[in-house]
């Protein structure tokens, strides 16, 4: 089975059109893992304003985050992709895009901004 370019942000979109469709917030996740099975370890979440941060944690929503992550951190690793223990899910609304980052750029990103 070849990897599928378009499977992250096929996998974003439904999740976004089931969970955010009310959402107006803008802000990111970053995550990343350190497990021998390339799940994910530590997610942080940024966002502009506390309340559209609060409403996506305390739902539903979080724990199908963090497994889609997971799962995406795992198919990526299968396939030999590069970068793929660490990224970065940012939010715009109702709209979701992934960018895979090196560990150092995770390292900066979650240091800046703690």
């Amino acid at each position: 089975m070849n990897y599928d370019s378009s499977f992250d942000q096929t996998r974003l979109d439904q999740l976004a059109s089931q969970c955010l469709s009310d959402n107006t917030s803008k802000g990111k996740v970053i995550f990343l893992s350190d497990a021998e099975d390339n799940r994910l370890d530590v997610a942080s979440w940024r966002f502009e304003d506390d309340s559209g941060m609060e409403r996506l944690i305390k739902g539903e929503f979080k724990g199908l985050l963090m497994e889609l992550l997971s799962q995406l951190m795992v198919y990526r690793a299968q396939h030999q992709q590069p970068n793929s223990r660490q990224g970065v899910v940012f939010f715009d609304g109702e709209q979701m895009s992934l960018s895979w980052i090196t560990p150092d750029e995770a390292e900066e990103l979650r240091n800046i901004e703690d």
